[in-house]
């Protein structure tokens, strides 16, 4: 699956021009306006049920959002993964001579 860099992807003009829409309706948010949502966020907990993704295609996904940003073909978690199997193989083969 192709990973798409955030500036390859182009915003829908139908959907910009319906959010500006809606901020001159709206107006900016105003200090209550503001308390009540983080009241009501805090009350229902909407953190608690979200269950993030749950296809295989949704979890590459998810897994590939942060390759998006390294700067290396292989992350640092990876790299280091790569270095434990390397040094238990090394201690493996240094067992194995030890015993001949």
């Amino acid at each position: 699956m192709p990973i798409e860099s955030p500036t390859t992807c182009s915003k829908n003009p139908r959907r910009v021009a319906a959010g500006k829409r809606n901020w001159l309706k709206r107006g900016p948010w105003t200090e209550e306006a503001r308390e009540r949502v983080r009241q009501a966020i805090l009350k229902h907990q909407p953190w608690l049920r979200s269950t993030g993704p749950r296809t295989r295609e949704g979890k590459a996904r998810s897994a590939a959002n942060g390759k998006v940003r390294q700067k290396g073909p292989r992350s640092v978690r990876e790299v280091r993964a790569h270095l434990a199997q390397l040094s238990g193989l090394i201690a493996s083969m240094e067992e194995v001579r030890s015993v001949l």
